[in-house]
């Protein structure tokens, strides 16, 4: 399921769109529904189906995504039938992809967070030791460093831990904050849930 969002009168108001995943090579199908069905949407959506459906297009593009839209039905001298186009409701596998990637969001946020915790606590130590270790992967240039002998070194050091700590913690406070449930998008955009 997609959601289209855009802020109305200082309100956030979401519309459903419905889509699903794909294993060819567009990932994801997005059905928009007629212009007689968009007349169901809310009052504020109702009449700009085509800038709504274009503001979609413009975020989700191909040849990632497809699109389906139902055909014009036929004139009348054409045929008396009118042609409906039906919108698939979307499958298990996609809640089951949702839940996956709530999964997946949880355990990169788990990795950030143990990550800021371990700058954190590599620089409390060093502070309060007044030794460090150099910030390198190599065994051999792997050494202490002490504050009193290597000021300069010791601060950097510190200080590269911090940044890496600081900037983990950041970037799991923003997954926390995009990810969880209602979070609004920028106006005018849509996103999958």
């Amino acid at each position: 399921m997609m959601y289209y969002e855009e802020r109305v009168a200082g309100v956030w108001e979401r519309i459903a769109i419905s889509g699903e995943m794909l294993t060819g090579r567009a990932h994801h199908v997005i059905y928009f529904s007629s212009p007689t069905a968009w007349q169901q949407y809310p009052a504020w959506a109702r009449a700009r189906r085509d800038e709504i459906v274009a503001r979609i297009k413009s975020e989700f593009t191909p040849p990632d995504y497809e699109y389906h839209e139902p055909q014009a039905p036929p004139t009348a001298s054409a045929t008396a039938t009118p042609v409906t186009a039906t919108i698939p409701t979307p499958t298990r596998r996609t809640t089951h992809d949702s839940a996956s990637s709530s999964r997946a969001l949880l355990l990169a946020l788990a990795l950030l967070v143990i990550l800021a915790a371990g700058m954190g606590w590599l620089v409390a130590r060093g502070i309060t030791r007044g030794e460090t270790h150099a910030p390198v992967t190599r065994g051999s240039l792997r050494r202490p460093i002490v504050r009193s002998a290597e000021p300069a070194m010791f601060w950097v050091s510190v200080g590269l831990y911090a940044l890496v700590g600081v900037g983990a913690a950041g970037l799991a406070v923003w997954g926390f904050r995009v990810g969880r449930p209602g979070h609004p998008a920028s106006p005018g955009t849509a996103r999958t849930h």
